[in-house]
């Protein structure tokens, strides 16, 4: 009797072998329902992996994107009728699988038929199917096949896998992101192209523009010449975008096309963020750079600098001084990118009146005078200038001593100048107690133990002061001076009483002019100053009516001084011949100097108030005399023609520029062609005849220069070879040529004239009576009085007005603008914008 444990075991072995038969049905059911959904995906995923898809336009894109989607639903509607498949199914895969006949394993599931259900039937129907279940012990529900040979039998499938496998491993970009681009259809961002800038920044002091390394130009230019000359310690910059792995190197420069070797010591600043790379290096020596991204070369250029030369500079001639102990050196200074600074050393030089050396050592115990060198223009690249500096009170005014002057440029390159030995100016002292001060004052500088016999000098002076000290001022400040000698342990007593000496001099000389004077020193310095500096407008006029009231006190007190000296006996002395300077002139240049400024030209302005200095420094308290008529003076003549001459050149000019180019008829017609040339040939020939006429009177001109025993410029035979090649050019009808043969002979002659004006004033400065150019001593054109003679008036003279108006200078001011204006403009004739250049060039 079979029990129902053994049976259930039976039954549930079955019914897994069943379970598995029917999971393989249900899997190859849904295999061949996938196949052509398959090989659609496949299709599709290689053209959007393989970059296909992406790569085209948005509409075909949009198209077959639609097209797939449709063959897809197409391919899965066949599955719509997919089911899991039945037990029954099962049973006869597992029974077609085992190779069962008459159906065992689902004869399992029969009943005995109605009416047999006694126990004798029941137990014989139970053990017939024990007896079944354990037949069945090697039961197989068989492994999934697939149908797709008989769904697909051309092999469909096979390309379509192959090419989703080579669009895998071969796709260009990434699949993600090809994916996302397949789905893109708004105007996708361009991609980043590579692009390179590549430039060098040469120094600011040189001035020199930025060159662009990159530019079609810059390409056409090193095919003939592939070196690129820039300045030292330029700056080189480097901006690239859409490269992978951009590399910046540095390689030795050789000769002919082999391989040179890469250089160290080269320091950029690279910067690399948001697929933009950047590179930044101080070319300090030549070198090749190259520029390569991926083994591929973006750039190479050539680089030779040009070395900063170190400036030059000179003292033009050997210091000189005046009476008042005013230093006056004149130098020359120039660099290739413009001189930054000069400064002055002053030393005692080793020979001195007595001999080498000092016998004492109590001079060097001053620091050496200072000697200030401005420049008029900054980063001037030739200029010639002077420097003056007041060191009549320095300890080493009246001894030799060596000066060299040294520049810099912006690089930090500096060079000095030769040496020069001269004596450094000191003032000259007239009355007797001032000059015994002086001279008691350089015993102290030479030898401060000579302190004692100072001090019995300055008290013999208080002790008999009769004739020599007047007032009690002086008095007082001498004993102050003599109780610091008498307390020598300390040197700052010595360097104090050096000082008090000093003053009490110039105070016993000057008399009531010291304070006076010191206060408009001052001033002056205050405004050169604030002028060299560029100070606001507001500021130079503060310090300009300050400087007028003080010389209103100034003057007063010369004039205060002057009756001093008239009231002691010098009534009938005679005043030296000289330059009368009135208050009021003085104010006008004052004013001139205001109105300079403000108008931004400060240079003039300096130049101005150096000239106030000039005239302020000479100028002495006293009445002029009537001066004598006498004849003019060789060098006025020739003068005087000059400036006829130059004015005739001048009109001639003019007169060229107006007149028609050679061969220009009227409106383009032909009958009037030839009569217009013969015109214009006659016209320019009358021309070429004045020339010829002034180039005579230049000859004249040097011959009288030799007969007063002078020599001509050099400038003037410069001019006459001008004026004759102009000559030429207007009798050949060659107007451009003209115009600018007789603009270098204009220039030449301005020239030479600024050359014989300087030797005028060299030659007035040195004579007491200087001729006018009228006849008239200068000076003299007034009465005793200070009246103008009849001849002259306030506003008439030589010497009157030299100074221009407000009105001419605003005058001057509108001719320049439209000047500027009218070179600008290209509708111009290019012989006309020529000889405005000319112009221009002879302003600046």
């Amino acid at each position: 009797m079979p029990t129902g444990n053994d049976q259930l075991i039976q039954m549930k072995r079955v019914d897994r072998k069943i379970g598995q038969a029917r999971l393989a049905l249900g899997f190859e059911h849904l295999w061949a329902g996938l196949h052509w959904p398959l090989v659609i995906l496949a299709i599709a995923a290689a053209l959007v992996i393989g970059g296909v898809l992406p790569q085209l336009p948005i509409w075909p894109r949009l198209a077959v994107l639609i097209f797939f989607t449709i063959a897809l639903l197409w391919s899965l509607w066949p599955l719509r009728h997919l089911r899991w498949p039945s037990r029954h199914e099962g049973m006869r895969r597992v029974e077609e699988k085992t190779g069962l006949t008459h159906r065992p394993v689902s004869a399992g599931t029969d009943s005995l038929a109605n009416g047999a259900n006694g126990p004798m039937q029941q137990a014989i129907w139970q053990e017939h199917r024990l007896r079944q279940l354990r037949s069945l012990s090697d039961l197989k529900a068989g492994a999934p096949a697939s149908t797709w040979r008989d769904i697909d039998p051309r092999a469909l499938r096979l390309p379509a896998a192959l090419a989703l496998v080579a669009a895998i491993l071969l796709g260009p970009g990434d699949p993600r992101g090809n994916l996302v681009d397949s789905f893109a259809f708004s105007a996708p961002a361009p991609a980043p192209q590579l692009a390179m800038d590549a430039w060098v920044r040469p120094p600011a002091y040189t001035a020199v523009p930025p060159l662009l390394l990159t530019s079609p130009a810059m390409a056409e230019r090193l095919k003939l010449d592939p070196e690129i000359h820039i300045p030292e310690k330029s700056v080189l910059s480097l901006r690239i975008t859409g490269a992978k792995a951009p590399v910046l190197s540095f390689h030795a420069p050789v000769e002919g096309t082999g391989p040179s070797p890469e250089v160290q010591g080269f320091k950029p600043k690279i910067k690399s963020a948001d697929g933009v790379f950047q590179a930044e290096v101080t070319l300090e020596r030549p070198a090749i750079i190259k520029v390569t991204d991926a083994e591929k070369e973006l750039g190479s250029w050539r680089i030779s600098l040009i070395p900063d030369a170190p400036p030059k500079v000179e003292i033009s001639e050997t210091p000189t001084g005046d009476s008042s102990g005013m230093l006056t050196a004149k130098w020359k200074a120039s660099d290739d990118y413009g001189v930054t600074g000069i400064t002055a050393d002053i030393y005692l030089a080793d020979t001195q009146d007595d001999g080498e050396g000092f016998t004492d050592a109590g001079i060097f115990e001053f620091d050496p005078p200072k000697l200030p060198v401005s420049l008029r223009r900054a980063n001037s690249r030739d200029e010639t200038g002077e420097s003056k500096a007041d060191v009549a009170e320095h300890p080493w005014a009246g001894f030799m001593v060596e000066m060299t002057l040294t520049a810099r440029d912006a690089a930090g390159n500096t060079m000095q100048s030769e040496k020069r030995v001269f004596r450094l100016p000191e003032r000259q002292f007239t009355k007797p107690l001032a000059r015994a001060l002086i001279e008691q004052r350089r015993r102290l500088i030479l030898d401060p133990e000579e302190a004692g016999g100072v001090a019995e000098m300055l008290d013999a002076i208080l002790t008999y002061p009769e004739g020599l000290i007047e007032g009690s001022g002086p008095h007082i400040a001498i004993a102050a001076a003599l109780s610091r000698l008498r307390d020598t342990d300390d040197r700052a007593n010595v360097d104090t009483a050096i000082g008090l000496l000093w003053q009490i001099a110039v105070n016993v000389e000057d008399g009531v002019l010291a304070d006076a004077k010191a206060e408009l020193e001052a001033i002056r310095k205050e405004l050169e100053k604030a002028l060299r500096d560029g100070a606001p407008p507001e500021r130079i006029a503060q310090l300009t009516e300050k400087l007028r009231k003080a010389l209103d006190r100034y003057m007063q007190s010369m004039m205060e001084d002057a009756k001093k000296r008239m009231s002691e006996g010098q009534k009938n002395q005679a005043p030296q011949k000289g330059m009368v300077v009135t208050p009021q002139d003085l104010k006008k240049m004052l004013d001139m100097i205001d109105k300079l400024s403000k108008s931004g030209d400060n240079e003039a302005a300096q130049q101005m108030l150096s000239q106030l200095e000039n005239i302020l420094r000479n100028m002495k308290p006293g009445m002029p005399q009537q001066g004598q008529q006498g004849q003019e003076g060789p060098l006025s003549q020739m003068l005087d023609k000059l400036s006829d001459l130059m004015r005739q050149q001048q009109k001639l000019m003019d007169e060229t520029q107006r007149a028609p180019q050679q061969g220009m008829g009227e409106d383009g017609q032909q009958d009037g062609e030839q009569n217009g040339q013969q015109e214009g040939q006659q016209g320019m020939g009358g021309l070429g005849d004045r020339q010829q006429g002034l180039s005579q009177m230049l000859e004249e001109l040097m011959k009288q220069f030799g007969q007063n025993g002078m020599d001509a410029p050099r400038s003037f035979g410069q001019a006459g070879k001008s004026m004759n090649r102009a000559e030429g050019s207007l009798r050949d009808g060659d107007k451009d040529q003209a115009l600018g043969d007789q603009g270098e002979a204009l220039a030449k002659l301005r020239e030479g004239a600024q050359g014989l004006a300087r030797q005028m004033m060299q030659q007035s400065q040195g004579q007491q009576g200087n001729e006018g150019r009228d006849g008239e001593a200068r000076g003299d054109d007034r009465d005793p009085l200070g009246r103008p003679l009849p001849s002259t008036s306030e506003d008439t003279g030589p010497d009157r007005n030299m100074l221009p108006s407000e009105q001419a200078l605003q005058r001057a001011r509108e001719i320049l603008d439209m000047l500027r204006s009218r070179a600008g403009d290209s509708a111009l004739p290019k012989f006309e914008r020529d000889y405005i250049d000319r112009l221009l060039r002879g302003l600046y």
